[in-house]
């Protein structure tokens, strides 16, 4: 008997097994089960959120309601698709919904356990939290890192009318991810590691990030089945790995230049998490430096340079939008031509074009993922059974 004939034969008993297990439960103090498709769908629920999962999901929620439950092979999935529910889960209930549920190639090298998005919400992911808004995030770090987005759309800026000048075309996703990646390279290390004549730096990163992101976030047989996971049948563990790695020597790297340096100015992520790691007793180590820095890294660059891709094109598909956002641009900036941090305000026409493209378009359409810690939890009138996997999904 072949690998896939085993295969088949350990689904179909799992299959029988889950069935007949979670068939007739019922929910203490008058709470009830949310709505779905029946567990007898089983291979069926898996299918239906292979392609375009979110737009699968928004489906079924039409048809099933707000808060809607079903089977993805051993993992009990809720759905949670409204503004009401959805507030619940955040806020409301956010105690016990806010430990998250890694993905098989995100476990891979460790990261879960190292990781800002996917440790438990204790002590360790409060003080990693706590150095990522004091030294990234605050108001403080963004105004000093002000004039290095200003610096970086300029250059991209010069670029289009090089571009136009030499009557070529575009390519939207290369420049917008260039300029996103030295936005997000200047802040973390203070360099730029593309620029817009160097296609093979441009080509590898871009490999290495939005695999990174399409793995991260693809359907895989060892989430729905983790007994399979030591088989690793779609190579994303071992794929997933490598791409860590490949970061993770970048990184090192910048540590080591850092350090060899004999001054510093303080100016960059890379150097606030090197002082706090050189106090006595830090927790931080080169290990988890690296792991932030590639939670930051990703999360960052291709995020921001997709939505601003699908803005484009959405835009293309509606001439009389461009021609809008075209004049509120130049009645904003006028003849001055640098974009700066405070004029975004003053468009708010091309606020709501990049808010209805990120409605339309969302670069995390169920954020990421919840995980319910308690039988308790109470959304509405149902229940959210303990390790239930929460998706918080926009229609």
């Amino acid at each position: 008997m072949d690998i896939v004939a085993i295969v088949l034969s350990l689904l179909f008993i799992f299959f029988l097994f889950f069935f007949f297990y979670t068939t007739g439960k019922s929910c203490p103090g008058g709470a009830k089960n949310p709505p779905g498709p029946s567990k007898l769908s089983l291979l069926r629920n898996i299918l239906q959120t292979v392609e375009k999962p979110h737009r699968s999901l928004a489906d079924l929620s039409r048809i099933y309601g707000s808060v809607m439950s079903f089977k993805l092979g051993c993992l009990t999935t809720v759905v949670i698709s409204s503004p009401e529910t959805a507030k619940e889960v955040l806020k409301t209930h956010d105690h016990v919904l806010s430990y998250r549920v890694s993905s098989d190639p995100v476990r891979a090298a460790g990261h879960h356990e190292l990781s800002l998005l996917w440790i438990p919400p204790l002590a360790r992911w409060r003080f990693l939290r706590k150095i990522t808004r004091n030294q990234l995030f605050s108001t403080q770090r963004l105004e000093a890192t002000s004039a290095i987005r200003t610096r970086k759309v300029q250059e991209l800026m010069n670029f289009v009318n090089k571009c136009c000048e030499r009557r070529e075309a575009v390519n939207i996703s290369r420049a917008s991810f260039i300029t996103s990646l030295n936005i997000i390279s200047n802040a973390l290390f203070s360099t730029n590691l593309a620029n817009f004549d160097d296609s093979k730096t441009f080509h590898d990163f871009q490999n290495v990030v939005i695999r990174m992101m399409e793995i991260s976030g693809k359907p895989n047989l060892a989430d729905f089945f983790p007994f399979l996971g030591f088989l690793d049948l779609q190579g994303a563990r071992k794929e997933a790995r490598l791409l860590m790695h490949k970061l993770f020597r970048v990184f090192q790297g910048f540590i080591d230049t850092k350090r060899s340096s004999t001054s510093r100015n303080n100016n960059d992520m890379l150097d606030s998490l090197l002082d706090i790691a050189h106090k006595k007793e830090s927790e931080l180590d080169d290990n988890n430096i690296k792991h932030l820095l590639l939670d930051l890294f990703l999360a960052g660059v291709d995020t921001s340079s997709s939505a601003v891709e699908w803005a484009m094109a959405e835009l293309l598909r509606n001439p009389k939008m461009i021609v809008k956002v075209q004049e509120e641009i130049r009645q904003v900036i006028g003849l001055k031509g640098t974009v700066q941090d405070l004029d975004i305000v003053k468009l708010p026409y091309l606020q709501a074009v990049v808010k209805e493209s990120l409605r339309l378009h969302p670069p995390a359409p169920f954020l990421v993922p919840r995980k319910s810690e308690s039988d308790d939890v109470q959304i509405f009138e149902f229940l959210i059974p303990k390790n239930t996997q929460v998706f918080t999904h926009s229609n």
